[in-house]
């Protein structure tokens, strides 16, 4: 019969497999989305022919991508919540039962200068492929008349202005968004680290009247 220790133990065990298998997933799925949606673009953006033929899908093709992407972001944003949850509850398992005080989630280190962590790289990669998507959505006209609009047809790849606006405000949207959930994640290691500066300014402060004494 296993003792509730053993059992204690078992689950922390099974946590930080939890943690290792959601953290190991979207840092692979983080690496791979901008690769992949750039060599999907480059494949259909870079023979004239191609892009002549191609122009009345561009649309749906830049739109499925967007969605896609979208879905995508919305399980990393679970996923980054997922792993805060478990961070927590590691700290409380290696504070209260194991009695620890250097394990992985106690001495987790916070981003680097606060902000700069996986929600951070999510909220700059997440928003510039949905940005490219939206471009290429928006970035071609569709063809009504083979026949008649025959200079429509071979319009080189251009920035224009409806499309690049609307890919500038998507990235921009996406990333305020995902910068503040990050904001919101991070409130505790904020707050942390306020305080630990006002004791280091009260610090100063009496020594400095010490010595003026």
């Amino acid at each position: 019969m296993t003792s509730p220790q053993d059992e204690q133990l078992k689950a922390y065990d099974q946590l930080c497999d939890s943690y290792r298998a959601i953290d190991d997933f979207r840092a692979k799925l983080l690496g791979f989305l901008p690769l992949a949606t750039g060599t999907g673009v480059f494949l259909l953006l870079t023979d004239q022919a191609k892009i002549v033929s191609m122009q009345n899908f561009f649309k749906p093709i830049g739109l499925f991508g967007f969605v896609i992407t979208l879905g995508l972001l919305f399980y990393e944003l679970y996923g980054i919540k997922k792993c805060h949850s478990l961070i927590t509850a590691g700290i409380e398992i290696e504070k209260n039962v194991l009695k620890v005080s250097n394990g992985q989630f106690v001495r987790h280190p916070p981003g680097v200068a606060l902000f700069i962590n996986e929600a951070l790289a999510a909220s700059v990669i997440y928003p510039a492929v949905l940005a490219a998507w939206t471009f290429l959505a928006f970035a071609f006209p569709q063809i009504q008349d083979q026949s008649t609009n025959q200079a429509q047809r071979t319009v080189p790849l251009i920035f224009q202005e409806v499309a690049r606006e609307r890919a500038i405000e998507v990235f921009l949207a996406g990333f305020v968004v995902i910068f503040f959930y990050n904001l919101f994640l991070i409130k505790d290691d904020i707050r942390n680290a306020i305080a630990r500066l006002k004791t280091k300014l009260q610090s100063a402060a009496t020594a400095d009247e010490k010595r003026s004494q």
